[in-house]
C-alpha cells in the first residue's frame, strides 16, 4: 500500500508522461508501474483520480469491485494537498484554481455544476465507505502523532 501511495501520480512526471503516451492519469501511473514489474500496484492506483468521479457508471463498477487498498489511496487523494484537509476545503481550492468561467473555457474537459455536483456526492460516498471500512468518522481522520517527526526528518535529510 505505501508503494502505490508514494508512487499514484508518478505520471505527472515529464520523463514519465511521454514514456506513458498521453494516458489518462491514474491509467498512466498503472501502466509505467506494471511495466516495471509492480503490475499489483496498477489497480491500486489506476482509479485514484478525482476526475473518475464524474463518470457514474464507472464509478459504481469500481466500487463493486476495488479493493479496500485502491478505495483509501482514492479517498486519501481527495483530503491531502499540501496537508491533510477535510474534501470540503480540498474541493473548495479545486474550485478556486479551476473556477466555472476557466472550465468553461477549455476546449476539454469543463465540468458543469451538476457534473461537480455529482462528482461531490460520489466523493462523499467514497468518504463514507472509507470511514465505515477504517471504523472512523470523517472528522476523526488525522495524521497519526509521528508523521510529523518522520516528515521534518525527511525534509532535513
Amino acid at each position: 500500500m505505501e508503494s502505490a501511495a508514494l508512487l499514484h501520480d508518478v505520471d505527472k512526471l515529464a520523463s514519465v508522461k511521454r514514456e506513458v503516451d498521453g494516458l489518462p492519469h491514474g491509467e498512466g501511473s498503472a501502466a509505467w508501474l506494471t511495466r516495471r514489474g509492480c503490475a499489483e500496484l496498477a489497480p491500486v492506483v489506476a482509479g485514484h483520480p478525482v476526475s473518475r468521479l464524474a463518470d457514474a457508471a464507472w464509478f459504481e463498477r469500481w466500487l463493486d469491485t476495488a479493493s479496500s487498498e485502491a478505495l483509501v489511496l482514492a479517498y486519501a487523494d481527495k483530503r491531502a494537498g499540501q496537508r491533510l484537509e477535510s474534501m470540503a476545503a480540498r474541493f473548495g481550492s479545486w474550485e478556486r484554481r479551476y473556477p466555472p468561467e476557466a472550465r468553461a473555457e477549455r476546449a476539454r474537459g469543463g465540468w458543469s455544476s451538476h457534473t461537480l455536483e455529482a462528482v461531490w456526492r460520489r466523493a462523499e460516498t467514497l468518504e463514507l465507505l472509507v470511514c465505515e471500512l477504517a471504523g472512523v468518522t470523517p472528522d476523526e481522520v488525522r495524521r497519526l502523532a509521528w508523521t510529523g517527526r518522520a516528515l521534518r526528518s525527511a525534509r532535513a535529510g
